[in-house]
């Protein structure tokens, strides 16, 4: 009899927590409420700013107008800072390349090719291929970030209810910032953060190892799906901003995320609260190929920020990761940090190579499916060890056994001590840092004002 009460016991327990799941309907995180009236918008192409008025100059009236739907048509097109209003859809098709407009009187680079509730409320919006919802790439648009030192992203979204972002690839040339951000607006509000919406249907190209196709500093009830990238962190919810860190006010829960792969880069999935105790985070459906990880999870810590608020964060026991399949392979990114995996032979080889165009990453070989150090297993220790959590993991699959470490967690008390630590110089052949050099022209130039916003970014973004 004891037995049997045991055995129902724990088959309760674990239907329990397969229905305690954050669920992945769509019709959950986003609703079609704009007016069926499309117009077309006829974009000259010039690469003088001109195209970008006249869009917002469009969005504007038919948003006081009642909303709609504006077409962009084929043709290669440049814009920056194009603002959204309510009620809004932009569709855009297969056969558009859109580029981002460097003004060269300027006294910053703009770094947001579309900005949707940055300033005030916007409800209703979407950005979309012409053929919304289809998942085969050949229908989606393009976009390209042309190589220079500068900061972009193709959409901010803050102060947002009710959206839908997708049917894109992105082009990119390692250039710093996830192409997609979800933050706090400019009020600093923490109740004005991303509101139910979607993000799906993306494939970024040549990320830089600290960036990727997404990252949420800011939002609720947020479904990423059908989004992979070829370098970088495809999905980052890491909430390491400095405003963010000001207070200990949940900014991040309800995020889910469904088919989410990485290629040749750091990792699939990557959460870290830094210094706000955040809440559930559910994905699973994890692709990671020839990367460092597939998914690292970071304990909170104290980042360098002054201003931060006096606490170590967490996320929420109840969140879950899996369904993660990896293959091991020749061509991650592996950051600096993680050469402590690799044996004294192996990591001087790491660090005389070339780094990768990123300048923050070298090529070399994966190490395991998950690093963190936000768990007891791990080694985490409340306090000045960092902020300590345990969610749930699901099912890991390899599909083969190229991978530095043999299990399936790496800890950082795994990293192999006695090395030579000589400091040892790059192939001379290697590329320089365009950061550090002179006579750039703008797109490189221009960016320069922004360098020391870019060094702010790189302790701002310090994860496990």
């Amino acid at each position: 009899m004891k037995t049997t009460t045991l055995i129902v016991l724990f088959l309760s327990t674990i239907v329990a927590m397969a229905q305690d799941r954050l669920t992945a309907n769509e019709s959950r995180f986003y609703t079609n409420k704009i007016p069926n009236k499309e117009i077309e918008i006829k974009l000259s192409g010039k690469n003088d700013g001109g195209d970008s008025d006249l869009l917002n100059a469009k969005i504007a009236s038919l948003s006081k107008s009642g909303g709609g739907i504006i077409h962009i048509k084929k043709g290669n097109y440049y814009l920056i800072d194009v603002v959204l209003h309510s009620n809004i859809h932009i569709k855009i098709d297969k056969d558009v390349m859109i580029e981002p407009y460097f003004d060269k009187n300027a006294k910053k680079v703009g770094n947001n090719i579309f900005e949707v509730g940055k300033e005030f409320l916007v409800e209703n919006v979407a950005i979309t291929n012409a053929d919304e919802d289809n998942e085969n790439q050949a229908t989606w648009f393009s976009a390209n970030f042309p190589k220079g030192d500068y900061r972009m992203k193709i959409i901010t979204g803050c102060n947002v209810r009710n959206f839908k972002f997708s049917g894109f690839k992105i082009t990119d040339s390692y250039t710093p910032f996830s192409c997609i951000a979800l933050n706090l607006p400019d009020s600093g509000d923490r109740n004005e953060v991303a509101f139910q919406g979607i993000v799906k249907n993306i494939l970024l190209i040549n990320s830089h190892v600290g960036y990727g196709v997404i990252q949420i500093q800011a939002g609720k009830s947020i479904l990423c799906k059908n989004l992979e990238g070829v370098g970088g962190v495809t999905m980052r919810v890491e909430t390491g901003s400095g405003e963010t860190g000001k207070e200990n006010v949940l900014t991040v829960d309800d995020i889910v995320g469904r088919n989410i792969k990485i290629k040749d880069g750091d990792a699939a999935v990557n959460v870290s609260p830094h210094r706000v105790d955040q809440g559930r985070v559910d994905v699973e459906g994890i692709i990671a190929v020839n990367s460092s990880f597939a998914v690292q999870i970071a304990g909170g810590f104290k980042d360098k920020k002054e201003t931060g608020v006096d606490n170590i964060g967490t996320f929420d026991s109840r969140s879950y990761i899996g369904d993660i399949t990896v293959t091991g392979g020749k061509g991650a990114q592996v950051k600096s940090k993680d050469f402590i995996y690799f044996d004294c032979i192996e990591r001087k080889e790491m660090e005389t190579k070339c780094q990768n165009p990123d300048f923050e990453s070298t090529p070399g070989r994966s190490i395991g499916v998950i690093r963190t150090n936000a768990t007891l297993a791990s080694g985490c220790k409340n306090g000045s060890d960092g902020g300590c959590y345990e969610i749930n993991i699901g099912k890991i699959t390899k599909t083969n056994s190229d991978f530095l470490m043999s299990s399936n967690y790496t800890y950082k008390n795994m990293g192999i001590n006695g090395c030579d630590k000589t400091k040892v110089e790059r192939n001379a052949d290697c590329l320089k840092n365009p950061s550090k050099g002179k006579g750039k022209k703008h797109g490189e130039t221009k960016a320069k004002e922004n360098n020391k916003e870019v060094k702010k970014g790189k302790k701002n973004n310090k994860t496990l």
